[in-house]
């Protein structure tokens, strides 16, 4: 089967590999879309922060149909539409037990510790491969169930985020950053978003932003933030930015309110102001991906249209390496999808 494979450091190759067996309990996904996400970048240049040895195959995302089943297999048969759940738990702690799959210590992703998506077949344990909505596309499917689970982890599970609160989304323009826009306007709360472009500020108001400010013009964005609600202050910060945008998320936030984070593109290392943390009682909750049991709602959403999954752009497999620059353009808005024929 064809696959992008990664032997060494930075240099990635679309390759004939074996196609993989599958065990009692395993499901064989012909795999017919696969998103894109920036781990697979850090992952290909050797700079993961939980790096995997090489080779390894590519994509943690990916949508496609189940063509062999194993032996103790009964949710999925074959010929059956399905979405990947990238998320390998250990399967033996109570969090696994309780599909919170987020606190499994041992806790793998597909394409970062494991062969991923960017090939003809992957094998996955079958509670990975979750039946598909028919209304949603290959494309569509690759490109919505992690961004959106994960933006669901953020704002409701770990975040709480009410009808009439205020949300910020700080890296809006990003796969996850369009789902939390998205998803905060369909809780009813007020959304205001930041983005590094003015060419974004459309596009996020067209998908439910309520107000957008330009980071790069207002570098110190908390307090564009305040102005906008009248020096209060938002409810609630998804940040999936890291690093250079804590302190202002801190700064945007009202007394009380809560700094939901995931994600470290502007830098794995935040330099915060503990006063401001402790005098105004921040609310500092870590989040990292979702969980098996939020899936059904994330997915009853997507099904039903009260959430659209955000597309910047469709790239055929053998055209990775474009794809994968432009997923680090600065002007991508949404995600990069790649098809797999």
């Amino acid at each position: 089967m064809k696959a992008a494979i990664v032997r060494q450091a930075g240099v990635v190759e679309i390759d004939d590999v074996p196609r993989p067996p599958i065990g009692e309990g395993e499901v064989l996904v012909h795999i017919r879309a696969a998103g894109l996400n920036r781990a697979d970048v850090l992952v290909r240049d050797g700079r993961f922060a939980e790096q995997p040895p090489f080779p390894i195959i590519l994509g943690v995302e990916g949508a496609g149909d189940v063509a062999a089943v194993g032996s103790a297999v009964t949710n999925v048969e074959v010929g059956q539409r399905v979405v990947l759940l990238p998320m390998l738990g250990c399967g033996a702690c109570d969090a696994c037990r309780s599909d919170v799959d987020s606190r499994c210590r041992e806790l793998k992703f597909l394409g970062e510790h494991t062969d991923g998506t960017y090939a003809e077949y992957l094998a996955v344990p079958a509670r990975n491969a979750v039946p598909a909505p028919e209304s949603l596309t290959y494309v569509e499917l690759a490109a919505s169930l992690l961004a959106y689970l994960t933006a669901w982890h953020m704002l409701v599970t770990r975040g709480g985020l009410q009808s009439g609160e205020t949300a910020l989304v700080v890296g809006a323009g990003s796969g996850v950053g369009t789902a939390a826009v998205q998803l905060a306007g369909a809780l009813g709360a007020r959304v205001i978003a930041t983005t590094g472009t003015d060419d974004k500020q459309d596009l996020l108001r067209g998908i439910g932003a309520d107000e957008v400010v330009n980071y790069r013009k207002e570098p110190g964005f908390g307090a564009a933030v305040r102005s906008l609600t009248d020096g209060r202050g938002v409810d609630l910060v998804h940040n999936s930015a890291g690093g250079a945008t804590i302190q202002e998320s801190i700064r945007a936030l009202r007394p009380g309110g809560r700094l939901i984070g995931m994600g470290s593109h502007s830098g794995p290392h935040a330099g915060i102001d503990l006063y401001s943390l402790y005098r105004h009682e921040i609310d500092f909750r870590g989040a990292h991906a979702g969980d098996l049991r939020e899936v059904p709602d994330v997915l009853a959403w997507l099904a039903a249209g009260k959430v659209r999954p955000v597309v910047d752009s469709v790239f055929p497999l053998a055209d990775l390496v474009r794809a994968q620059k432009r997923l680090v353009s600065p002007d991508r808005f949404g995600k990069v999808v790649l098809t797999i024929d």
